[in-house]
């Protein structure tokens, strides 16, 4: 499974969200390439609250830090916190790109 970061054709560096413009190398060669997703898990919470009253609740979500160097907010299911992590992507009602995260199967 991969996901899409966009990616500095100049420079190399990946970033999210997508900009106009590189964050590393303040270029605008900027490509979507593809990327393992693989990453740990840095932080998680669980929502119990939300203004939207259709909400599905509770909400665990978490910050991700990618192999790639950069971050994402994920939604999770049972990992916690220092766990490797695969993310998989998807499309919310507006057709922009979300995550969900699971961890990662172990070799051992």
């Amino acid at each position: 499974m991969t996901i899409r970061l966009q990616t500095c054709a100049a420079c190399g560096a990946c970033q999210y969200p997508p900009r106009d413009v590189c964050r590393t190398c303040l270029r605008d060669e900027l490509v979507w390439t593809e990327d393992s997703g693989r990453g740990q898990l840095v932080a998680a919470t669980t929502l119990h609250r939300s203004l939207d009253p259709a909400a599905a609740l509770p909400l665990r979500i978490g910050t991700v830090a990618l192999d790639a160097g950069v971050r994402v907010i994920a939604f999770l299911g049972h990992a916690q916190p220092g766990d490797r992590i695969v993310l998989h992507a998807a499309a919310d009602a507006e057709q922009r790109q979300i995550f969900t995260a699971e961890r990662e199967p172990s070799d051992a």
